[in-house]
């Protein structure tokens, strides 16, 4: 799953200053996320978060976007 350039709210997080956040997805590493919120930047650990996407309504965990990109795409064999 490519959520590069998606909106995105951070629904919950281990960090309580980034719950309800929302931005863009600029970066996605192995275990965080980097968004554009307004012209700042922040970064999000994937690891005891839960993100909403914007576009499509749907809320994903930091588990189900664990690893890198590319790993995430051959584990899914497309």
């Amino acid at each position: 799953m490519n959520i590069i350039g998606e909106k995105v709210t951070v629904v919950t997080s281990s960090d309580p200053t980034k719950s309800g956040r929302s931005g863009m997805v600029l970066l996605d590493t192995a275990n965080t996320l980097l968004l554009d919120e307004g012209g700042r930047t922040f970064r999000v650990e994937k690891a005891g978060a839960a993100f909403l996407l914007m576009g499509s309504g749907k809320v994903v965990t930091g588990s189900d976007i664990a690893g890198r990109l590319q790993d995430r795409v051959r584990r899914r064999g497309a």
